[in-house]
């Protein structure tokens, strides 16, 4: 719904949820190394609780060097939290419907050509060039560059008009 819709209450709850991520998107990139340092802390505690450690170091020595060289749960977790984040503020700033789909199927799609680049350079005995393209996708989708970017690429998008069928 446009903004000049919505009551002036909503567009400044809107704006003022804005104001609160895009900060916290700055500090959390800012800070990387001790949020990494937090969860990585925190999901070995989690291991060892649950008597996984050998599981979690096995899973952890699967994961080639060009791709993590930090805790895989960890890098999972701030990948998560991140990623949603940019797609709130995303929502925030495009609305509902056709234009956060697009949105949502444009970090979709980015999701899948990592985990296929990881996953082809795995099972071709460790393609370097596949883990680093993976790499780089990743580092460009954990970060605010695809906001910057689908915010006014998707502004203006309309959806085809649904054809008219007539019984």
């Amino acid at each position: 719904m446009p903004a000049s819709l919505l009551p002036a209450s909503a567009s400044r709850l809107r704006w003022m949820w804005v104001l609160v991520l895009v900060p916290f998107l700055f500090i959390l990139g800012q800070c990387d190394i001790w949020v990494f340092e937090l969860l990585t802390r925190g999901w070995q505690m989690v291991f060892e609780a649950l008597g996984l450690q050998h599981f979690a170091n096995q899973l952890q020595q699967g994961v080639s060097g060009q791709v993590t060289t930090r805790s895989l749960p960890a890098m999972l977790t701030y990948g998560l939290l991140y990623t949603g984040c940019c797609l709130l503020l995303l929502r925030l700033a495009l609305g509902t419907g056709a234009r956060m789909r697009m949105a949502v199927f444009i970090y979709a799609g980015v999701f899948v050509a990592c985990i296929l680049l990881i996953a082809v350079g795995k099972a071709a005995g460790d393609w370097a060039w596949s883990y680093r393209l993976g790499r780089r996708l990743i580092d460009f989708i954990i970060s605010p560059l695809p906001v910057v970017i689908l915010v006014p690429l998707l502004w203006g998008y309309q959806p085809p008009p649904k054809p008219h069928v007539q019984s």
